[in-house]
């Protein structure tokens, strides 16, 4: 039963402190204040008391509730070294700037939070594969950092790292006048056909997301669906047909369908 109010009220305050700075957001203050109160308490009472909750958590908290009960709202972000809540903080001049040690593990959970929205962000407009394997790098370098194999600079140096990979594929998806999901198809079939022409390579690629799009379907993907797939397939054959391709469209069919798969399995939820 205590938990059941610990965990709501740890990630209220967790998030909190990434807002409490905003003018709208002051006047939920004494709410939050009045919830940190009864954790208090409820902690008091438990086994182990205040020992049992996370560090981290705890240091968080006492953040938050410094700054409010002195009616000062402090801006977490300054605290640790962090002047904006975007991904553009990461670059090589934030690696090498100065943050108080005691607060490395807070710099290094708010970066962490700012990076997580960015590919949020971008698994709503597109490229949730991509997305994905970056979120898939990010967590690997957090653990490696949690486990104490690397250190705080080197998590900030792979967070960097991701950005420009990020950066680097919104450029190549506008140089070819593709969205993330177009960009994921072309490289999937410049890889099984590098011979294609770059230009021909992204008009087909454009028509042919559009086709894919166009017949998708709730749980497309599943066993008794290959109705669907059938004239997904078909769409895709007919606009390799009027792009010139005749002859051994197989491949590039089981690609397209792969990627397909791949970038839609879910297409219900995030049409």
């Amino acid at each position: 039963m205590t938990e059941s109010f610990l965990d709501p009220e740890r990630k209220l305050t967790s998030s909190f402190v990434l807002v409490q700075h905003l003018d709208e957001c002051r006047p939920y203050a004494n709410e939050v204040i009045f919830y940190q109160r009864v954790r208090k308490q409820l902690l008091k009472l438990a086994p182990g008391g205040v020992q049992q909750a996370a560090a981290m958590d705890k240091a968080v908290r006492d953040l938050v509730d410094d700054s409010i009960e002195s009616e000062g709202v402090v801006d977490i972000l300054s605290v640790a070294g962090i002047a904006t809540a975007d991904i553009s903080i990461l670059d090589e001049r934030f690696l090498a700037s100065s943050a108080a040690p005691e607060y490395e593990n807070l710099r290094i959970r708010l970066l962490e939070r700012i990076l997580h929205d960015e590919l949020d962000r971008r698994t709503r407009t597109g490229g949730p594969a991509r997305a994905r394997s970056f979120r898939q790098l990010l967590e690997l370098t957090l653990a490696k950092y949690h486990n104490r194999v690397i250190s705080a600079a080197q998590v900030i140096q792979g967070m960097i790292r991701i950005r420009g990979e990020l950066e680097r594929d919104s450029a190549r998806a506008t140089g070819l006048g593709l969205d993330p999901d177009g960009l994921a198809f072309y490289d999937a079939v410049a890889g099984v056909a590098p011979s294609i022409d770059e230009a021909l390579l992204s008009g087909l690629i454009h028509d042919v997301v559009a086709a894919i799009k166009r017949n998708l379907k709730v749980d497309w993907t599943e066993p008794h669906r290959e109705d669907v797939r059938a004239a997904m397939r078909t769409e895709i054959r007919r606009v390799l047909r009027q792009r010139g391709f005749t002859a051994e469209v197989d491949p590039l069919v089981h690609t397209l369908m792969e990627r397909a798969q791949a970038l839609y399995a879910d297409w219900s939820l995030a049409a």
